[in-house]
């Protein structure tokens, strides 16, 4: 098995559905994601809320500390699985307007891929040598 979702995710990076919509910018500013998972008592994936959404509520001067996440999220966000190939995350994210995909495993949220992360693994120095061994951990950029 070569490069997956799981060597190039960030690991449990998400928000509740009652997070309120300022800390999910707050998080999504801190991240560097353009999107953010939101997730359930039991590791489920309950959706994504993005930059855009964040930014609609804004525009139509909401209150973002009384907003949660589960009222402007994307309830259907892209979902793959650990094992999903890089060359599948790259159609998946090039053929689609998201820039985050939610990564699951045994159909529990694990982490999120981005357009960047893919980027970064394929443009380090380190990636040939990296993708020839068989990994047992996520890659890691240095």
């Amino acid at each position: 098995m070569g490069i997956c979702a799981w060597h190039i995710m960030r690991e449990k990076i998400s928000v509740r559905p009652e997070t309120t919509a300022r800390e999910v910018a707050m998080k999504i500013i801190s991240s560097g994601l353009a999107a953010m998972p939101v997730v359930g008592d039991n590791q489920e994936l309950l959706g994504l809320v993005s930059e855009n959404a964040i930014l609609d509520a804004i525009r139509e001067d909401q209150d973002l500390e009384s907003i949660p996440a589960s009222k402007i999220m994307v309830a259907a966000p892209s979902i793959v699985e650990a094992g999903t190939s890089t060359n599948e995350l790259l159609n998946l994210l090039l053929k689609s307007c998201c820039s985050v995909v939610a990564v699951v495993k045994d159909k529990k949220y694990v982490g999120v891929v981005s357009r960047h992360m893919l980027m970064d693994i394929f443009t380090s120095p380190h990636y040939s040598r990296y993708a020839a061994k068989e990994r047992k951990s996520p890659f890691a950029c240095k």
